[in-house]
């Protein structure tokens, strides 16, 4: 079986789990299949003949939701949304949620304006730019350990303020 008799075969199945997951964003549940058939693309060669492959194409699917709902529910799942580093859904439910994402907006920025300057730059670098530590310390002429040092000290505050922190984030 080629990867594409794969993908055609399960494709509607991953994007109906996807959307379930998604609690029925189309956009999301698009992202999630896309991320899940890349990843069965990067496994493929191993995973050619096996016999359960709906039941792997399902752990995978699984692991990723909720690996992208923890990430949503951050602070820096949040800040992104905010700040554009994620493509935003559309709006969708209620006409107050256009209010609640406000207030949630208002609650992140004062979180990030509540840390020390550098902390804030450095914070945002990783998290918005997506920049390694060596890359910042070489951007801002400082040693990687100091780097580090930062982005501990900006994790605890955004920690402290209240925000659920995904220690793979930092």
């Amino acid at each position: 079986m080629t990867f594409e008799d794969c993908y055609q075969a399960h494709r509607r199945r991953v994007y109906q789990w996807a959307l379930r997951y998604g609690g029925g964003k189309a956009s999301w549940a698009e992202d999630l299949t896309q991320d899940v058939f890349l990843r069965l693309l990067e496994h493929f060669p191993r995973l050619d003949g096996h016999h359960d492959l709906g039941g792997w194409l399902y752990r995978v699917t699984a692991n990723l939701a909720l690996t992208r709902l923890r990430t949503e529910r951050s602070w820096v799942g949040r800040l992104r949304r905010l700040l554009g580093a994620e493509e935003a859904d559309a709006v969708e439910g209620p006409p107050d949620l256009a209010l609640v994402r406000e207030e949630e907006a208002g609650e992140v920025l004062a979180t990030l304006q509540s840390l020390p300057g550098q902390e804030r730059v450095v914070l945002c670098m990783k998290v918005l730019e997506g920049k390694t530590q060596k890359e910042i310390a070489q951007v801002l002429s400082l040693s990687e350990g100091y780097v580090s040092k930062l982005l501990t000290r900006a994790w605890a505050h955004v920690s402290e303020a209240g925000w659920e922190v995904d220690h793979a984030e930092g």
